[in-house]
């Protein structure tokens, strides 16, 4: 999507084709993932990059090898409170995985940089508004109005790295 039509109100909207797809594609290649299939995916892929094997896994969780290989290698269902073990022992950000996944319908968004600022702003939010810290909103708000908070939120990371990346080019001078 060209980023001249990309506003917050689509910016999770599923994306249309692209110029380079084949003319002659007319339909998913592949059927799309349950948010089951992608959690697994997501775990075996976290592991596999932390180089656990899933029989290590089970050991440090206390359940039996077979049981885990089938639950993330094959048709076995992945109950909740396993995956939550599972995301603890492989420190997968629940919040992100689970935006990934639920949100996006992508697992391998995971890792993405974009993907992790999105999450801890959305937790930093979420946290000031159910603790009240700095006061309560009262009033609805028009979401252009959180659009443009969060955009100024936005200039002041970027006005923030600019500073870390300029410090860092004079100390390494």
């Amino acid at each position: 999507m060209p980023h001249s039509t990309v506003t917050p109100e689509t910016v999770f909207s599923p994306r249309p084709a692209t110029t380079s797809d084949s003319v002659f594609l007319f339909g998913e290649t592949q059927p799309r993932l349950s948010e089951q299939e992608q959690y697994k995916r997501l775990i075996d892929r976290q592991a596999a990059k932390l180089g656990l094997p899933l029989a290590h896994l089970a050991d440090r969780l206390e359940i039996a090898r077979p049981r885990l290989h089938k639950v993330i290698r094959r048709k076995v269902a992945l109950k909740d409170d396993l995956r939550d073990q599972l995301f603890e022992a492989l420190g997968i950000d629940c919040v992100r995985a689970k935006f990934c996944v639920a949100i996006l319908g992508d697992h391998t968004a995971y890792d993405d940089p974009e993907v992790f600022v999105v999450c801890e702003a959305m937790k930093g939010f979420y946290c000031e508004i159910i603790t009240r810290r700095r006061g309560e909103l009262q009033v609805a708000l028009r979401p252009p109005i959180i659009h443009e908070a969060l955009g100024r939120a936005y200039d002041l990371l970027l006005s923030h790295q600019a500073r870390v990346l300029e410090n860092d080019r004079t100390l390494q001078a």
